[in-house]
């Protein structure tokens, strides 16, 4: 293949006509499109940007109440274990107070089953005094000498009583 200049100067300036054809039609276009894409590109960055900090206030904000929640709950918890030791006081308290009530009554029945025993007994003496002093005073002492009898064991019961 012989070099030919003419040819060779032809497809040059065929070629350089092509270039600064596709450099004024196509290089705009392409410049256009590019610059279209990196506004594009530039403006989902700014969007990822502000998306990212209202996430991140988001999450701060989340973080804020879930703290205050926690509080909330610890809060309710003491309060109700508080509430709770404060019931089981105030029941243990009343048991204690039904239960001396209780005794109290208790003592004071048996002090006064105590006191009506005694005193059926003492008069049961009595009775068993004047009987067996009235057969004795019958077989020998008149009935002067028996009232006294009486009159006397009565003071000694009354007396051993007090």
């Amino acid at each position: 293949m012989e070099f030919e200049a003419s040819i060779f100067y032809l497809q040059l300036i065929t070629f350089s006509l092509g270039l600064l054809l596709a450099y004024f039609v196509y290089v705009p276009y392409l410049k256009g499109w590019m610059t279209e894409r990196q506004n594009r590109i530039a403006s989902q960055l700014e969007e990822a940007a502000k998306n990212q900090k209202s996430a991140e206030a988001l999450k701060t904000d989340l973080d804020r109440k879930m703290k205050e929640m926690d509080a909330k709950v610890q809060q309710t918890l003491a309060d109700s274990r508080a509430e709770a030791d404060k019931a089981r006081q105030e029941a243990a308290a009343n048991a204690r107070k039904e239960a001396e009530k209780i005794l109290a009554d208790t003592r004071a029945a048996l002090e006064q089953e105590r006191h009506d025993t005694l005193l059926a007994v003492q008069r049961e003496v009595a009775a068993l005094s004047v009987a067996i002093a009235e057969k004795i005073l019958r077989s020998s002492v008149d009935a002067k000498a028996q009232q006294k009898l009486i009159d006397e064991s009565l003071k000694e019961l009354t007396s051993k009583k007090n």
